[in-house]
């Protein structure tokens, strides 16, 4: 089999001669995963493969066609169709970032490190380390800490309407907004082959996120989020200033945490579930002696001390006066229905 890419200098030439899919033109999947694998960089600048093949679950048959990583530490799913239509793709490239998102380091080292054995016999798991060290700019694996959203790309003929509806909605619902902040990310991409000439070229056309429009789309994002939060704090505030207001909320009531509530956070000790309400929407926890200005802050710092991060919560769902069997915010609703 013989590809070569299809540079800009010859689109117009290739639009001269009808496109066909990867079935049309007699490849299977494998053939082209193996040319994307072998020449990643030329398809998608920045990235770099680690292997084919990829699987991390026992007694199963189910493997990543491209594993890949980027030097900012996110990995990659890189799944290929050969059939049109690219069914169910989207939901089988969300199992293995599933897969993924559990792998560290570790995983993608000795994992790549096996596949590169298969080609080069000299290489050793040290002068693979030192080159993905060097891809990366890091000089430590120990201090190399993967995004816990792995991306996912999606490379077929043609993709169908449901995919691309679905893959635009997880892209808008759960994409990510903030660079610090992980969130997910999923590329659709079309495959043509053109006979030129005797030779069988290549050309990725990236259909989503429309490359034009992605920086705006993001943008919007983080303004709807920024608008969310912004909506919810005042929501917070309303909540301990209306306690406080209809005398529900005095100083030094104390509040605990609801039952139930911070199963993920190990090992919290009572001071850490006991807070005292300090006036004017302050709040001292028991768990430091520091007083807050909010209850959110409050519940952040609860977060810090055992090593999560808090994302975006209302933190009145979590407390209740110790005299009552009901959070803050459902007291708070209550009045605002009587």
């Amino acid at each position: 089999m013989t590809f070569f890419l299809l540079q800009n200098s010859l689109i117009s030439q290739a639009n001269s001669v009808p496109k066909i899919s990867i079935k049309q033109a007699g490849y299977t999947e494998s053939d082209v995963r193996d040319l994307v694998a072998a020449n990643i960089g030329n398809f998608f600048p920045g990235l770099k493969t680690i292997a084919t093949e990829f699987s991390r679950w026992e007694d199963s048959s189910r493997r990543v066609d491209v594993l890949a990583i980027d030097s900012d530490r996110n990995t990659y799913v890189i799944e290929l169709k050969r059939d049109n239509d690219a069914a169910h793709a989207e939901l089988q490239a969300l199992r293995y970032a599933a897969m993924l998102s559990v792998c560290d380091f570790n995983d993608l080292l000795q994992a790549g490190f096996h596949y590169r054995k298969k080609t080069d016999d000299t290489i050793t798991i040290e002068s693979w380390e030192n080159e993905l060290l060097d891809f990366m700019g890091e000089k430590n694996v120990d201090e190399i800490e993967l995004s816990p959203v792995p991306r996912i790309v999606l490379i077929s003929s043609q993709f169908n309407k449901e995919i691309t509806t679905t893959v635009l909605w997880l892209n808008e619902r759960f994409g990510s907004v903030d660079e610090d902040v992980p969130g997910m990310y999923i590329m659709c991409v079309e495959v043509g082959v053109y006979d030129l000439g005797g030779q069988r070229a290549l050309h990725f056309d990236q259909i989503i996120p429309i490359p034009q429009a992605e920086e705006f789309q993001v943008k919007a994002r983080a303004k709807e989020l920024d608008t969310a939060k912004k909506q919810a704090k005042a929501r917070r505030a309303k909540t301990v200033s209306l306690l406080d207001t209809v005398g529900k909320l005095n100083i030094n009531s104390k509040i605990v945490v609801v039952s139930g509530a911070f199963k993920h956070l190990a090992d919290m000790s009572i001071q850490d579930r006991n807070a005292i309400y300090a006036g004017g929407g302050r709040f001292t926890w028991e768990g430091d002696g520091q007083t807050y200005d909010s209850l959110n802050a409050l519940t952040r710092a609860l977060y810090t001390k055992h090593g999560q991060s808090m994302g975006t919560i209302q933190a009145t769902q979590y407390w209740r006066l110790e005299s009552s069997q009901i959070s803050l915010a459902e007291e708070a609703d209550l009045l605002a229905i009587g």
